[in-house]
């Protein structure tokens, strides 16, 4: 079938190739250290910027004003860290985007896989949509409020090494301000992107693998050939879901360790952001759990085919292929957290408790 299998990440992709975050050629084996165009980039506009940052953390003498900034700073250093994970993994995540839209294996077959194809893929278009829409949102309320304030203030308090409170000097961190954090802002929105899809794809994969399953008939000359096909596709993804979680663990292991909050100016900059924020932990918990849900499927794909009037030998290795599928297949954040629904629960549930605890000692 003539359709396009990766079509909604190949915008979030040609933006992280802007940004020296994703290889250029088609398909690597390793990743890219000779990327000096990326290294000059991002030391200037994101490495400078954290560590103006916790320089201003550490020299304020204000408490508050130094809690305030720390948020800030934990934020903008996840950020480092998903882009070190991006230079060393991206070349991964490429190869598995290669593999899905090239291999024959992966081919859709039939009206049904594309129709699924499309139906998954114009909803999560519009999530991610939305998410832009809320976190880029925010920007025009962080960058043009400032403008207003008298006397005037930095969008994000940065250290200085000369006065910039001055009416002269004040232009010079606003303008660097004014073009890193849209271009931070593109970086972090397109690299959660690519992560949602790669477990949304492999969901769907491992769904179209249960279908394909589903409908093996005893009376196929070609079936021997077509289950032994199908048991490779399932040892593919069982690789590429490893690879998955090789580079989307880290990443989600800061956002989960790092939450983000921001005092922004405006209620409505702060329901866009508190939006943003929340489906930074839900929707990968809902693709990861997707791709548990797809796998578990599996079992039952195969008992619903035609078995029972296969030949002895046939069910002989459809049994052991059911027992192997007893093995479940999930996503893991680092080793630590399982990348599901209960996941988005329990951090929803630790962060009221922190929040209660915090009202608490306040009383």
């Amino acid at each position: 079938m003539d359709y396009d299998p990766i079509r909604p990440v190949r915008y979030p992709t040609r933006v992280l190739e802007y940004c020296r975050l994703w290889p250029e050629k088609g398909s690597v084996l390793r990743p890219d250290w000779i990327n000096w165009q990326g290294y000059l980039l991002h030391v200037i506009v994101t490495l400078i910027f954290v560590i103006l940052l916790w320089v201003e953390a550490i020299l304020s003498k204000d408490l508050e004003h130094t809690a305030e900034i720390l948020l800030f700073c934990l934020t903008t250093t996840a950020l480092v860290a998903k882009i070190l994970n991006n230079w060393k993994n991206a070349h991964v995540a490429q190869n598995l985007l290669n593999e899905w839209s090239t291999l024959d294996l992966f081919k859709l077959k039939t009206k049904q896989e594309v129709d699924m194809w499309k139906f998954e893929h114009r909803r999560y278009s519009r999530v991610f949509v939305f998410y832009v829409m809320c976190s880029a949102g925010v920007i025009p309320f962080i960058l043009i409020q400032p403008l207003f304030d008298v006397p005037n203030e930095l969008p994000f308090a940065i250290w200085t090494p000369f006065n910039w409170h001055q009416k002269s000097l004040f232009w010079y961190p606003f303008i660097y301000e004014a073009i890193a954090i849209p271009i931070l802002c593109a970086c972090n929105i397109t690299m959660d992107g690519v992560n949602w899809y790669m477990m949304l794809h492999l969901s769907l994969c491992l769904r179209m693998l249960g279908k394909r399953l589903s409908k093996l008939h005893h009376d196929d000359i070609k079936l021997k050939d077509r289950f032994l096909e199908l048991v490779l596709l399932h040892q593919k993804l069982k690789r590429q879901a490893l690879d998955i979680e090789n580079f989307i663990s880290k990443s989600i292991f800061t956002q989960i360790l790092s939450p983000i909050m921001q005092d922004l100016p405006g209620f409505a900059a702060m329901m866009q952001y508190l939006l943003s924020m929340v489906m930074q932990i839900m929707l990968p918990s809902i693709y990861g759990n997707a791709v548990i849900d797809s796998a578990n499927m599996l079992t039952n794909s195969m008992y619903n085919s035609d078995w029972p009037d296969m030949s002895p030998q046939m069910r002989r290795l459809i049994l052991m292929f059911m027992v192997y599928l007893n093995r479940p297949m999930s996503l893991w954040a680092n080793g630590f957290f399982q990348i599901g629904l209960p996941l988005f629960t329990k951090v929803i549930n630790q962060a009221y408790s922190l929040l209660a605890l915090l009202l608490n000692m306040n009383k």
